[in-house]
Order: structure tokens, then sequence, then C-alpha cells
């Protein structure tokens, strides 16, 4: 598994990302430009905003695609054994440049091994016996008394980041769930800087990689409408069983969906796009599109997502970054607003009772709110994203705190949904920090974003799943944003069944040959069984349907 991406591992008592105790998930955004002429958020060039209205909304109804056969699930058998094993250092064939030392008083075994090193960046193995094919829990025994880094291979490949603090003790650190099958496996631990002292690495069956999939299929509005009902059942149905495919769309020529079906025959089950052009500094008259186009996919038979890179209301236009004009802290009131009118709200501020900063936040959801709203009434839900990657610096939302951060989240469910009677939302949460969860009450759905390096292997994400897990009891768990997809047999190994994932556009899917996802890639990933396409989307629909028909036959 490499998983050198997610896991930086402090050497601690404490499990890796808490699986005693989780309060942070590494994620990183897409790299998004700040210039407002633009059509779609991008990461690359800026287009003139003139240019969106002369987009028409593409079906892809007269598209084909080539035709192959359905890859199957080969997940292999995992029978969970007792284990206890201790490798110590010492008992390992030692290279030239290591030697084994008893000085220190707090080893174990007969001693422990000098000659890790930064400066030569070498490196120690050890072969372990593994009693059956599982997830195993990896300790690693050390001391550092300057600090150091190292970075840890099972079987040649990265697993995790290791910084060391410094001490003049040997203390532990725990990795979790590191799958290895039955027989002799490779541990190596490869010096990066400062110098360590080793004394052994603990191997334990794992117990913590227990996958939550009895979610309620009860949205958190209570007054949903029956086609959200039926798109939460329809995740809830699947969660653990299948992951829904999806995909963020640059603009409403829907370029990205195309290349998906003429290179694998089939369509994404959600079309994700993107909000941004509804905030009232830096928007465009051009919003319309991202209507029409989404009410087009909702025709096709697709499930809709969006989400909201939310202009900052008061200053520099278009800009998503903090700002020396705009400060969300100054927008905070203890004014119970979330209901009121547009002009009870300018008579707030006229009086100074609320700051233009909180007016204009206001209008701003007012503004996204009418766009949803027509989708309200074209009867299409929507998985719905804002305020995402909470806790990252990357956006002026999260640049005053968690209590303002969840201030803001608070005030903008309760205005679409108590106000705006927006009931065809399904409320999707990403986040790094816990501090910046939402009520409970507040959203259905929680997310990661996770975006790697070129040519970087996603592996299952279990790691990144299994966090929010912990910080979010009885949520589903979603992949909402990535540069990379998952790989479908290693999640079902891992126990990390994301429940959709949402794969950003360019340079992610920009051409067949690129470094994060490749033709080959799509067409493994789509054709899997393990895998939910449009198609499956509709059949899941139109049965349900047939469901309620039957039931109120009987009714009657």
């Amino acid at each position: 598994m490499a998983l050198k991406k997610y896991l930086t591992v402090l050497i601690s008592a404490v499990m890796l990302f808490g699986m005693v105790g989780c309060n942070e998930i590494n994620q990183t955004p897409p790299r998004i430009y700040e210039n407002t002429e633009v059509p779609a958020i991008t990461s690359t060039e800026p287009i003139s905003a003139s240019a969106v209205t002369t987009v028409s909304v593409t079906t892809t109804a007269e598209l084909t695609g080539p035709k192959f056969e359905q890859i199957p699930l080969h997940v292999p058998d995992i029978s969970t054994e007792e284990a206890e094993l201790i490798c110590q250092a010492e008992d390992q064939p030692l290279p030239a440049s290591f030697k084994t030392m008893n000085e220190k008083p707090d080893y174990t075994g007969s001693g422990y091994i000098s000659g890790l090193s930064g400066e030569l960046n070498n490196t120690f193995i050890f072969n372990a016996e593994i009693p059956s094919s599982q997830h195993y829990d990896i300790s690693v025994v050390a001391c550092a008394e300057e600090g150091a880094e190292c970075t840890v291979f099972v079987n040649d490949e990265e697993t995790a980041n290791i910084t060391i603090e410094s001490s003049d003790r040997f203390i532990s650190a725990t990795i979790p769930g590191i799958y290895m099958e039955t027989g002799t496996n490779k541990i190596s631990i490869q010096q990066v800087s400062g110098d360590m002292l080793l004394d052994c690495i603990e191997i334990h069956n794992n117990i913590s990689l227990e996958p939550d999939t009895f979610i309620s299929a009860v949205p958190v509005n209570e007054n949903a409408s029956s086609e959200t009902k039926t798109l939460l059942q329809f995740l809830c149905d699947n969660y653990g069983k299948a992951i829904i495919s999806g995909q963020q769309v640059s603009d409403s020529s829907n370029s990205e969906i195309a290349r998906i079906f003429t290179s694998t025959g089939k369509y994404p089950a959600i079309r994700f796009a993107d909000m941004y052009l509804y905030s009232l500094n830096g928007g465009s008259s051009a919003k319309q599109e991202i209507v029409n186009s989404a009410v087009e996919w909702s025709k096709s038979g697709g499930i809709t997502g969006l989400m909201w890179h939310w202009f900052a209301p008061v200053g520099e236009s278009g800009k998503l970054e903090e700002s020396e004009q705009f400060s969300l802290s100054s927008a905070v009131t203890f004014e119970d607003i979330a209901c009121l009118t547009p002009l009870e709200i300018e008579n707030l501020e006229k009086k100074s009772e609320i700051s233009k900063e909180c007016a204009a936040i206001i209008e701003d959801i007012d503004s996204v709110s009418e766009g949803l709203k027509e989708l309200k009434n074209a009867g299409v839900p929507v998985l719905w994203h804002p305020l995402h990657q909470g806790g990252d610096d990357s956006y002026w939302w999260n640049s005053s705190g968690s209590d303002v951060y969840c201030w803001l989240w608070d005030l903008l469910y309760k205005r679409m949904t108590e106000y705006h009677k927006l009931d065809n939302l399904l409320w999707v949460w990403s986040g790094t920090d816990e501090d910046y969860l939402p009520y409970s009450s507040e959203y259905d759905i929680a997310a990661a974003d996770i975006y790697l390096e070129e040519n970087e292997t996603f592996g299952s994400g279990y790691e990144s799943y299994y966090a929010l897990q912990n910080m979010t009891d009885g949520k589903l768990i979603a992949l909402s944003e990535c540069s990379s997809l998952p790989d479908i047999t290693s999640a079902f190994r891992d126990g990390s069944v994301w429940s959709y994932f949402g794969l950003w556009y360019e340079p992610y899917l920009e051409q067949e040959d690129n470094q994060f996802v490749d033709t080959e890639t799509l067409i493994r990933i789509y054709n899997s069984e393990g895998v939910l396409t449009r198609d499956d989307y509709i059949e899941y629909c139109s049965q349900s349907k047939t469901s309620v028909t039957t039931d109120e036959s009987i009714i009657e």
C-alpha cells in the first residue's frame, strides 16, 4: 500500500490518525486561480466570462463508446487471527554500517542497533514471518535524541513517513491496518534525516478497521423531497457494496464526461459542477448555464453534485483566499438573521446592528439559493458541497477559525433549509479537522478531498476513510474530490468502500496518457463490478418507482 501521501507519523504512544482519537486528515486542494474571468474554476488558464455565454449545454445522447466485459473483483480472503510478533533489530542480518549496542536502559531483547543515518540515507531491513493474510498494526520502537525522520516500506512499497521527536528513551509509533500476506514480508526503515537507534518492530493483528456500513437513510432535513430521499436511499443501499462513480466538469460542454464514455463505454453516475458564478462579488450572468446543464444531466438519468467556490462577498472581486479587505470574523453576529427578509437584513445593516460583511454573506446565500431553487422546482436532488475543506487554510471561510466557520455553516444551512425551503439538498461536509465539523444535524455526508502528485498510487485511501469515520460517527464517507482514483480491489480489501468518488478535471483528466488517470485506469474503474455508473442509478430509480407503484396498489 502506497500510503506515504496520507501519513505523517509521530513516534508516540498514540496510534496514527488517532484510531483511538483522531482529529485531522491530510487533504490538499486543487490549484485554483483567483482570476474571475473564467467559465469554470480551473487550474490552468483564464477564459473570459463572455465565453461562457456562448457555450451550450451538451447532451451525451449521440456519443458512441466501446463495450467491455465487466471486470470481476478479486478480493483476497481475510481470516483474522491473533498475532503478536516482535522482530528484534539485533537479530536481523546487520550490514557493515550497523552495530549492536546495549547502553540505554529501556531496550527490549538483547540490545538495539545504531547506524541509521540521515546523512547516509541508509536502510535497515526486517524479515517478518507473517502467520496469516490479514491487516496488521506495525509499531516501530526507536530513539532519536536530536530528532529524526525516516520512511517505512512494506514489501518495497512506501507505507509511512515517520517524524521522530527528540527523546533519550525508546518510544513507539503504530501504523495501523497494513495488509500483509502469509509468509515472509520485508519491512524496511529508510533514514531521511537525523540519526536513529532502532530497537524492534512489533506486529499485531489489526482490530480498528471496522467499516460502519449501517447508515440511516434519513436526511438531516426532515422536509426533504421524495427525490432527495430516493437519492440518499440509493447511497445507503450501496454503501459498502459498491463505489459510485463521479466526475467534476469544467463547464457545461461536459467534455470530461464525453471522454469517459468514449473511453469506457460508461457514464459516471454523478456529474459534479461548481456554483461559483452565483457569487455576487465576481460572478457572472452566465450562471444560468450551470443550472441548465444540471437539469439536462438529471433528465438523462444522472445524479447532480454541486460545490461552491464562493468568492469573498466583500473586497477584491473573485478572491477565494483570506483578504485584508474581508474578514469573516467581522461578519459574525449573535442576531438571529437566518430567516429574515432582505429588507429586514438591510435595516439591521443601516442601524449597524450587523456589519456590511454579514449583509453581503446573506445576499450571496440568497443568490446561490435562487439557482438551487430552480433545481428544486425541476425535481433535481443535489449533493450539495459548500464550504469545502473545512480546516484547510486555502479559503476565506476557514480564515477566522473553527467557531466562525461553524457559525457560517449553521447560517448557510438554516437560511437555505428554513428560509428558502430548499428540500432538494443532501449536505456534504469535507474537512481536515474535527473542530470544523458542523452540527451532526446539519450534514448528511462526510467527505475527503485528496490530491496526489503525478504517478502516485492512490491505493484504497483507507487511512483517510477511517479517520473521517472516526470523526463523523454514523455518516456516509465519500471521496468528494481527488486527483487519481482508488484501487477498487484494495478498497474492498481494506473495508474503505467510499460511497462515491469525484475526480477533478484538468490536469487529472486532461489527455489519454496523463500521469494521473490514464485511459487504461478509466476502463478498469468504470467496468469494475465494484463501481456503479449512471445506468445503475437509472435502473435503481426505475425499480424504486415500480416498488412504490406496487405498494400503492396494495394500499388501494
